[in-house]
């Protein structure tokens, strides 16, 4: 019987294997993001560079172990697998898993938390700087145009307004307090500006010691960056009304999950010019293309462009770093869960569902 207290996880004993079993049969559903790291465990593998949604149900009838990226492994196709035993996502996020789900069928389910933080933190910087200094349009223009050498600087051509925000005149809204926004904090502290906003929860009652109302920081803001969890309330959190209160200097850049900011009312501000601009590493379908996404319109079908956005196809997790994270934390918890240590203090952080228990 499990041991809620965590000085009892040396008590506790592998899970036994299913009949006919005689090790773990892992099905890796996307190979393609970050290779697995040696295990010390026995087992047998059934590995997939992509997975498309309608393929998993089929792919992981066989595991006790699956292993997924950012692929939605849902409960339909759970149902397929009668020997699933634990669910590794490879990745930090996991909005998308139906905890209450595996607790019922006992399917332990493991993430590997901040393995990306200075890797999407750096990366937001990369996105702030070419976004506020417009540097794609400006190597677009020099690369396909004549107009640097026709009007000898492109400075009105990309800022009409009026000369872009320097770091000193920055205020920057944080809208997520994780280990994410907590990090972009400091770098940002670190590069000068002026003042760092941490945004309370959209519609709550009491303002938190060091935090701001959400409104206040929509008004106050020159930079935003989206870091919070994608969950049922943080869907459309950044709408055309957020949009309308915000400066025209303004910046938002989602390093969240596609679908925290409504990518038709962004579209449309920026169209309207209503803000300065705007970047992103998620979409809310991906992978995107032409056509996909109200912010990726289809040129060919003579559809208007969205001006001053930025898409980065969701690589900002990745750094030689990240890979070595993930690798390692995934390892120790898949060995963890194989060898019965899910309760050893030092995996505890990766557990989300285990012993019919959501955890966190």
């Amino acid at each position: 019987m499990a041991n809620d207290d965590s000085k009892g996880w040396s008590l506790q004993k592998p899970p036994p294997l299913p009949e006919g079993y005689s090790k773990h049969h892992i099905v890796f559903l996307e190979a393609v993001h970050v290779p697995l790291a040696e295990m010390p465990f026995e087992f047998t593998m059934d590995k997939y560079d992509r997975t498309f949604p309608d393929q998993i149900a089929e792919r992981i009838k066989p595991a006790t172990i699956v292993i997924s990226n950012v692929i939605n492994v849902k409960p339909s196709d759970m149902d397929h697998a009668p020997h699933l035993q634990l669910l590794a996502i490879l990745a930090t996020g996991m909005a998308w898993v139906d905890k209450p789900y595996c607790a019922k069928r006992g399917i332990t389910v493991v993430n590997t938390p901040s393995a990306n933080i200075d890797a999407v933190s750096e990366h937001f910087l990369g996105l702030y700087f070419a976004s506020r200094k417009r540097i794609p349009q400006i190597d677009q223009s020099v690369k396909a145009s004549d107009e640097w050498m026709r009007t000898n600087s492109l400075a009105k051509a990309m800022w009409p307004d009026g000369p872009p925000l320097g770091c000193k005149q920055e205020i920057l809204g944080i809208i997520g307090y994780g280990a994410l926004g907590q990090r972009i904090q400091f770098l940002c502290r670190m590069l000068g500006f002026a003042e760092v906003l941490i945004a309370e929860r959209k519609g709550a009652e009491k303002i938190r010691e060091g935090r701001v109302g959400f409104e206040e920081v929509i008004r106050r803001s020159t930079t935003f960056v989206i870091v919070c969890p994608k969950e049922p309330e943080t869907i459309n959190l950044i709408d055309e009304t957020e949009l309308k209160m915000m400066r025209k200097e303004a910046l938002v850049i989602n390093m969240a999950r596609g679908g925290i900011v409504n990518e038709a009312a962004l579209a449309k501000a920026l169209k309207e010019r209503r803000i300065f601009g705007a970047a992103a590493d998620v979409l809310d379908t991906e992978p995107g293309g032409p056509g996909t996404s109200p912010l990726l319109p289809d040129l060919s079908k003579g559809e208007e462009p969205v001006p001053n956005f930025i898409i980065s196809a969701h690589v900002a997790w990745i750094s030689g770093v990240t890979i070595e994270t993930l690798q390692s934390i995934n390892r120790d918890a898949m060995t963890a869960f194989v060898e019965g240590r899910m309760y050893d203090p030092k995996v505890k952080a990766c557990v989300a569902v285990h012993d019919g228990k959501i955890w966190k």
